[in-house]
């Protein structure tokens, strides 16, 4: 490992220094090549600050493969010889038959918060790179997403009450890579990041192709920094907006004037008339943003009576009144009565 730190981006002691405040970090691994970096990179900031109590290993058997309790002992060894606490978790009872990728990740989230109240760990820590990053970024822009969305992802997050830090989401996989075999050691192979049936893989494909027109990982990561600035702006505009926006009692209704919507952002507008709907609604499912926006456009230039979000949304003498659903209220009420006491 001597002569990492003199790489551009992989320098130990700059990914790690700005996790001080964290007490005890806990590091997902799971014995890719990734999350070996990872691994290694901790293991050198801790030897070279005397912090290894600081870090634990998690690694995860999700029951899903045959070869992932030999993979999950492979990380406890290699986390043991570089002097790093370990546990192995396994994902125990019955796997649903579809939207598998989605209920391993919520699963393993879980089982890693559990380990990590227990030992006493604050923040996970995962190793989410730039790849990583320019596919998030790819498959929000096909699925619709708005600013929001296409920051991609945030080098601190929280999932529940778990915060989640990603180091690593600047640094090229193949930077990672090459930290691994200077070690010496042979990562795991999943198969599933080989399979064309999940989106993210088939957007991985793609990269290389996109590269070639200039649009590269980099780049796309250097997107989602842009408009990570522009969804903290927007975030900004959009409270100052809210100010506006009269709540009655009990938030059953939420009303704004035309012409303050009409002068605001079009964006700024849409996330107002969006936090009109989710108070009055109470966290009823929303619909796509697209169906906020087109609702959106037609406050600011005409007469609207129309239903969303279990809300009525209606026009009155230059006033847009977001109210409640009668038949939704009746229904919330009537469950209420016969909730248990």
């Amino acid at each position: 490992m001597s002569g990492l730190s003199r790489r551009p981006g992989l320098d130990p002691k700059a990914l790690f220094a700005p996790l001080d405040d964290f007490h005890c970090l806990a590091l997902a691994v799971s014995g890719g090549p990734d999350s070996l970096a990872l691994l290694l990179l901790a293991a050198e900031y801790a030897r070279a600050t005397g912090t290894q109590e600081r870090f634990v290993v998690y690694s995860v058997d999700h029951g899903l493969r045959p070869e992932a309790a030999a993979e999950v002992a492979f990380v406890l060894r290699e986390a043991e010889r570089l002097g790093i606490f370990a546990r192995g978790l396994r994902w125990e009872g019955e796997k649903p038959a579809t939207g598998i990728s989605e209920a391993a990740r919520h699963a393993r989230y879980r089982l890693m918060a559990e380990a990590m109240q227990a030992d006493g760990a604050t923040a996970l820590v995962t190793a989410h790179h730039l790849g990583d990053q320019a596919e998030t970024v790819l498959m929000r822009l096909a699925h619709g997403s708005g600013i929001e969305g296409l920051r991609g992802m945030d080098m601190f997050s929280q999932v529940g009450d778990l915060t989640i830090i990603r180091p690593l989401l600047a640094v090229d996989p193949a930077d990672l890579a090459a930290v691994v075999s200077r070690a010496g050691i042979t990562p795991v192979t999943d198969p599933s990041n080989a399979d064309l049936d999940y989106e993210r893989v088939r957007w991985r494909q793609m990269l290389p192709q996109l590269a070639t027109l200039g649009l590269d990982a980099r780049r796309l990561g250097r997107f989602a920094e842009r408009m990570g600035e522009a969804e903290t702006a927007l975030v900004s505009m959009t409270a100052e907006a809210m100010s506006l926006v009269t709540i009655a009692p009990g938030v059953e209704e939420a009303s704004i004037d035309r012409q303050v919507l009409r002068a605001i952002p079009f964006a700024v507008a849409v996330r107002v008339v969006a936090k009109m709907l989710d108070l009055v609604g109470r966290g009823q499912k929303p619909h796509g943003l697209g169906a906020v926006e087109a609702l959106t456009a037609r406050l600011v230039r005409e007469p609207v009576r129309s239903t969303l979000h279990g809300c009525l949304v209606r026009t009155s003498r230059g006033t847009i009144r977001v109210l409640r659903e009668p038949g939704r209220e009746a229904a919330r009420k009537r469950r209420a009565r016969q909730a248990p006491a």
